[in-house]
């Protein structure tokens, strides 16, 4: 049910009816009230509130974990830290913006924007990582990088395909805009992570035996 103006779902009940993507128009403020009281996931672009809820399969969730003990592992004794998917991401600029990403990586110490309340959002990540489900592909290669490239501390997005061994990576080239775009396919290839090292594919996906 996209751009409608129904009354917002406070519950994860009052939510499921609506299947698995919801777009709902709403304020800033209705989002930021739904964020602090709701019991459901849920960002929030260009006015309204979004909610996938796809089925969460064995091979996305391993690929998470899979994905970020590699990345942990290049970067260990670095100035690097590592959060997880519940980390609420604010990009900056006039028009609001709330996301979560599947691991977010901050060098130095993070800097947040006050939501309400306690509620606060980290806004200097250095690399993303989103594993693509079948719910979320579109929005996560389309609209949600659109966002993501205005991140000033930005320097790398990784998109890790969850039904064959894939991995997109955007690298950050210069302020002004322009991204290296690489696609690494099969077990055969190496990932660069900024200028730290790379991860294989072979190490991230072998064991899921797709």
């Amino acid at each position: 049910m996209a751009g409608t103006t129904v009354a917002i779902p406070r519950t994860l009940e009052e939510r499921l009816p609506y299947g698995e993507t919801m777009i709902v128009e709403a304020s800033w403020d209705t989002f930021l009230d739904l964020l602090e009281e709701g019991n459901y996931p849920v960002q929030y672009d260009e006015g309204q509130i979004l909610s996938f809820m796809g089925y969460g399969t064995q091979e996305h969730e391993e690929l998470v974990m899979r994905i970020g003990h590699l990345l942990i592992t290049l970067l260990e004794g670095k100035p690097y830290r590592f959060f997880g998917s519940n980390l609420a991401l604010v990009p900056p600029g006039k028009a609001k913006s709330y996301f979560n990403a599947d691991c977010t990586i901050v060098k130095g110490e993070p800097r947040h924007e006050p939501l309400e309340g306690e509620m606060k959002a980290t806004t200097n990540p250095v690399i993303l990582v989103e594993v693509l489900s079948e719910s979320t592909r579109n929005f996560d290669l389309g609209q949600k990088f659109q966002r993501y490239k205005t991140i000033p501390s930005l320097q790398q997005v990784l998109y890790i395909d969850s039904q064959s061994p894939s991995v997109i990576s955007y690298r950050r080239k210069d302020q002004e805009g322009t991204w290296l775009i690489e696609e690494f396919t099969g077990l055969e290839g190496e990932v660069p992570v900024l200028e730290e090292g790379t991860f294989s594919l072979k190490a991230l996906y072998e064991p899921l035996e797709l």
